[in-house]
């Protein structure tokens, strides 16, 4: 097999001059082919696709000057390379034959080896569409400088300058196969007023070739998504249940493997593959559309609408990150648990959308007419006991009838104890409480008798014994007084007491 693979590759290198290096496959083991000299201005338009504007006008400046050689063989050198070549064996016989199930590890498997390359050779196929169709636009200016502008899918706008060719009168075009009627009708408007002129036959014969080989390298490039598709199902089924199966492809690629992918965190995953633009051409920041990568656009990022996309990126990377690990192990081969984080995906997106539920006003229940049981015990006891009256509130809250005690109006404003401790056996007021009463009555009594401040107070108090008295009086001689007027009205031999029947 490789003795004949060798002789295949002398008889490419002597029918193309473009081709400098002889190129040596590896072992038939490694399925891999060497990469191939003779790329040409393909170097310089991988170096422009970072978006450096210094290589994109380099890229411009050699294009320019291929286009005025009117040379297609010089721009376009990828599908003449032995490297792509190779590849493409590989794939038509890989899909010819039948699907076989990864056995052992996932990372030794061929065909896991080939879906890696494949996503190599797709970069360089878009690479090379980018400058077959500035290439064909450098050209068909001169005829129809206002196509490029009108049409802004490469493809499309390659088709159209196919069909049209040198053709002036646009009415006997007919481009309703290829674009939508209503860039039909301003493409045909424009085309009849357009200055351009026709162009050489030769210009014109380099431009139509330029457009067949932009669709070559277009269906090329379905076949490898094809081969992809088919294969990622069974290398890696449940990430290309959460992820499209291209996407996929290239997540796993730029990631350098399933081993490496699993081990990349959520966050990382998440930006894996961001196209960093240097020159925006006056755009703010927010157009380089920052902390998003391929996952980004996935259908199950872009079914959410635009407010909810970076929301839902951060779900599915996360998402993605899982389904790694469970590929790598090949623990759900039937893409079961893919599937199922697919489903929690768009049912957490649908919720998201899901409007406010208002606060339902809900009726009162219906009262219960009887007295709801209470639970007693020692617990509501204690209930009772903490929110109930003591006994000496009790005893202070009753009132006595037909008696008055103490100054008028106390017993309204609630200054007196009631019944507590007027009758015996109960409960009394504190020693300490009456002893605080008695002080403030005797303290009361003497801010209303003494004091000779304003001039309407008198030295005259009253006694419980003889009525009114002097205050300064002495206690001696009052005692003395006091004596006499025993003797006078108490005694034995007068005063009341004589009166008394024997």
């Amino acid at each position: 097999m490789a003795d004949a693979f060798l002789e295949d590759l002398e008889d490419l290198e002597n029918d193309s001059d473009e081709e400098q290096d002889q190129v040596v496959p590896r072992s038939a083991d490694h399925h891999r082919a060497p990469e191939g000299a003779g790329h040409g201005v393909q170097v310089k338009a991988e170096e422009g696709a970072g978006g450096d504007g210094e290589d994109e006008d380099d890229l411009d400046d050699v294009l320019g000057s291929i286009a005025a050689s009117g040379d297609i063989s010089s721009v376009a050198t990828l599908r003449r390379s032995a490297q792509f070549t190779y590849h493409m064996q590989r794939i038509d016989k890989v899909l010819e034959a039948p699907q076989s199930a990864v056995r052992g590890a996932v990372e030794d498997d061929p065909e896991y080896q080939l879906i890696i390359s494949c996503n190599e050779l797709m970069q360089k196929i878009d690479d090379e569409i980018l400058t077959v169709y500035k290439f064909v636009a450098d050209l068909y200016g001169t005829k129809f400088p206002e196509l490029e502008s009108l049409v802004p899918n490469r493809l499309d706008y390659v088709r159209v300058v196919q069909t049209i060719g040198n053709e002036m009168d646009m009415t006997v075009v007919d481009l309703s196969s290829i674009l939508p009627n209503a860039l039909v009708i301003s493409v045909s408007m424009t085309g009849s007023t357009t200055s351009g002129q026709p162009l050489p036959d030769k210009d014109l014969q380099q431009c139509m070739s330029g457009c067949q080989e932009a669709l070559d390298l277009e269906d090329a490039k379905r076949k490898i998504l094809q081969f992809v598709e088919s294969r990622m199902s069974m290398v890696a089924p449940n990430i290309c249940a959460v992820l499209d199966t291209i996407i996929a492809a290239q997540l796993m690629g730029l990631a350098g493997g399933l081993s490496a992918m699993s081990k990349i965190p959520a966050c990382n995953l998440q930006v894996l593959g961001q196209n960093k633009i240097a020159n925006l051409g006056g755009f703010g920041a927010a157009a380089a559309m920052p902390h998003t990568g391929l996952i980004y656009y996935t259908t199950a990022v872009q079914q959410a609408p635009p407010y909810l996309r970076m929301r839902a990126l951060k779900v599915v990377a996360a998402k993605v990150a899982l389904a790694a690990r469970i590929d790598l192990h090949q623990s759900e081969p039937s893409g079961a648990a893919g599937a199922k984080l697919r489903g929690e995906i768009d049912d957490k997106i649908s919720k998201w959308q899901e409007t406010q539920q208002a606060r339902t006003k809900k009726a009162l229940p219906v009262p219960d007419e009887k007295p709801s049981k209470k639970r007693g015990g020692k617990r509501a006891r204690k209930l009772k006991e903490k929110f109930g009256l003591s006994e000496i509130q009790k005893e202070a809250n009753k009132r006595t009838f037909g008696t008055f005690e103490g100054e008028y109006g106390d017993d309204a404003m609630g200054n007196d104890f009631g019944m507590l401790g007027k009758t015996a056996g109960r409960l009394r007021v504190p020693a300490k409480k009456e002893k605080e009463i008695a002080a403030k009555k005797i303290k009361k009594a003497i801010q209303m008798s003494s004091g000779a401040t304003n001039g309407l107070s008198s030295s005259l108090v009253f006694t419980p014994v003889q009525g009114l008295e002097l205050a300064a009086e002495d206690t001696g001689a009052r005692e003395a007084r006091v004596r006499d007027a025993n003797q006078k009205w108490f005694s034995q031999s007068s005063g009341f007491m004589s009166a008394r029947p024997k």
